[in-house]
């Protein structure tokens, strides 16, 4: 069973870092950086990782290969605008709280700044997802992992899955 939660129900002071390990998820921090594993947690649950669930508004979508979709939307759609800046308030919260470690001019938001580039890539189990039949509202599950740090930046590590 996964609990989920919705981005405007995000809480930053319910989140948590756990001591820094390095290389823990080699092919999405750069190389030779820490990551912090988040967790989100309330009186009533605690989350590793967080799943927030998102209701973007696609344009086009594609099947690369092993289950791999991208997806493309309207970055300026009043749905996606919306997501976008629910998720780079949420990234910018993550990494400011992150300051203390003393690179506060270092940090990325570079997923939030991704996302306005209009694409996302996600996995999904099926051949041909039923989900994607329509180019209507789709919801997907973004999954914020961590927080990365290497010698000259840090930011968050997350990824988008079909939900």
């Amino acid at each position: 069973m996964s609990f989920l939660i919705f981005l405007n129900q995000f809480n930053t002071n319910n989140v948590y870092l756990e001591p820094a390990t390095v290389n823990a998820i080699p092919h999405a921090i750069p190389h030779d950086a820490k990551f912090y594993r988040i967790t989100y947690s309330t009186p009533r649950i605690s989350l590793n990782p967080v799943g927030c669930v998102v209701h973007l508004v696609p344009t086009k979508i594609t099947q690369h290969y092993n289950h791999k979709w991208s997806i493309q939307f309207d970055a300026s759609h009043p749905v996606n605008a919306g997501i976008i800046d629910q998720f780079r308030k949420i990234e910018t919260d993550i990494v400011n709280k992150f300051m203390h470690s003393g690179l506060v001019d270092k940090r990325q938001c570079v997923f939030a700044n991704g996302l306005t580039e209009g694409m996302i890539k996600t996995d999904y189990d099926a051949d041909v997802p039923s989900g994607f039949a329509s180019l209507s509202e789709s919801q997907f599950v973004l999954y914020i992992t961590g927080v990365w740090e290497s010698q000259t930046e840090y930011g968050i590590s997350c990824r988008f899955a079909k939900w």
